[in-house]
């Protein structure tokens, strides 16, 4: 339908609204395919995790043409990203940003659900990922702003990353892929921005299922944002004013000077693709290790000893009894490393979790924050980490920041064997090939093959 386009109620808002009839340059276009894809594979991968799998081909659901990633069904755009964006995250192997989170997930699956539903063609699906991104990078780094204050009064609000702008994301995706009104788009957003999907808990140690289903919620929530925005229902300015206009205050350059360069600085040209399928905060520290000149004596280790920033110390934890929490475990993640020589989905797995030599040597991995590590951070998500043998010898590893970030990007070949490797974990024995060819730039083949070959 045709609406009449609100009128900005903020400057920033302003920005937001001419960002989106702006142009996407070739190479943006190529970083956000590349994104698109990377979400895609990451779900597919995800939605082989118990109890997904078999969840997913059971659970009630309402007839539509929108694929349920991983499972041999179809259903609605906004029970399809409900349940995509849940998968999308669950192997913790999405790209994200370093301004706080995973952004595009819960973007790539709201737009694919709308754009299979109106039959849009590929282009259209990363252009509108693209145009998403800015906008919920930007909204993600004022919020992460806010997230100390928020939790001293509220400690579970924003501890889970998946918040406002996973239900922005989705619902701005989600309406551009299948409305180019302006005035739709606007309200899309209006509507989206003041309805943020929170937990009231995310335990990182136990695991889901709350983190995972409260992004799939988000997800979902967008897209029936879109869809209403699309029905004519008008969001409301005088909210848009009362919940952001504090962030003016909170921001060292103000909230409007986040959005004002929009469309002429790229947030995705500087997202990240994961090497490793853990949290993004044991990266570095894996990294630091592989720094580590010589060969690393598993046996002989006394004490591994990580320095690394504030947030990523608080993963600490030795004894992991569940895939999210090996995850989110550094002792884990580096325990599981030395010994195997590498980290893969598999690896994760609860019957691998329990390994016993793996436990003994997460039980002598020590975790702390570094000054200079946390002075650093978010702009360089950097670790220390020292090898103390029995016999008295040390060995040193440090970095700056994790492989796969912009500074040091993921090679071409390296990035195409990760999509074929998360493909083949989730979809049935010679059908990952297929899946990988449309998948590999979406922008090639409309949105319902791309559905089409992501189903058994």
């Amino acid at each position: 339908m045709t609406t009449s386009a609100p009128d900005p109620a903020s400057p920033w808002e302003a920005s937001i609204f001419d960002f989106l009839e702006r142009p996407i340059p070739e190479p943006i276009s190529e970083r956000g395919a590349m994104t698109v894809a990377d979400v895609l594979a990451a779900t597919v991968a995800g939605s082989a995790v118990d109890p997904y799998e078999e969840a997913w081909e059971s659970v009630d659901l309402p007839e539509g043409a929108s694929t349920v990633v991983g499972s041999s069904r179809t259903t609605s755009p906004v029970q399809a990203a409900t349940l995509n964006g849940t998968a999308a995250i669950a192997q913790e192997i999405e790209e994200g940003h370093n301004t706080g989170g995973h952004v595009g997930s819960g973007i790539v699956v709201g737009a694919l659900a709308m754009a299979e539903r109106a039959d849009a063609d590929g282009e259209r699906l990363v252009e509108s990922c693209v145009r998403a991104y800015e906008v919920c990078a930007r909204l993600e780094e004022a919020i992460f702003a806010m997230k100390d204050r928020l939790n001293e009064s509220v400690p579970w609000l924003v501890r889970n990353p998946h918040a406002t702008w996973t239900t922005v994301g989705p619902a701005l995706a989600g309406v551009l892929c299948t409305d180019p009104d302006p005035g739709v788009a606007r309200e899309a957003f209006r509507l989206a921005a003041n309805r943020a999907v929170v937990s009231m808990d995310d335990p990182y140690e136990a695991g889901p299922p709350s983190r995972n289903l409260t992004a799939g919620a988000s997800a979902g929530v967008g897209v029936t944002m879109a869809q209403l925005a699309r029905a004519g229902v008008p969001g409301s300015p005088d909210a848009m004013r009362a919940v952001y206009d504090p962030f003016e205050d909170v921001l060292p350059d103000g909230f409007d000077a986040l959005f004002a360069d929009l469309g002429d600085r790229w947030a995705i040209a500087e997202n990240y693709f994961k090497p490793y399928p853990s949290c993004r905060y044991t990266h570095a520290p894996v990294d630091a290790l592989r720094e580590i000149d010589g060969e690393i004596d598993a046996d002989a280790i006394d004490r591994i000893v990580v320095e690394t920033y504030a947030n990523a110390a608080d993963m600490a934890h030795a004894e992991p009894e569940t895939l999210t929490g090996a995850k989110f475990s550094i002792p884990y993640v580096l325990a599981r490393y030395v010994t195997s020589g590498g980290l893969r989905l598999e690896h994760f797995h609860p019957d691998r979790i329990a390994d016993d030599a793996v436990r003994a040597l997460a039980d002598r991995v020590t975790v702390r924050a570094a000054d200079e590590f946390d002075d650093a951070f978010p702009e360089s998500w950097g670790a220390r980490v020292t090898l103390e043998y029995a016999d008295g010898r040390t060995a040193v590893g440090e970095r700056a920041y994790p492989a796969g970030d912009h500074r040091d990007p993921i090679a071409p070949a390296a990035f195409d064997e990760r999509l074929r490797t998360l493909l083949d974990y989730g979809l049935p024995d010679g059908t990952a090939e297929d899946a990988f060819a449309v998948v590999r730039d979406p922008r090639a083949v409309d949105t319902r093959e791309i559905g089409a070959r992501l189903r058994p």
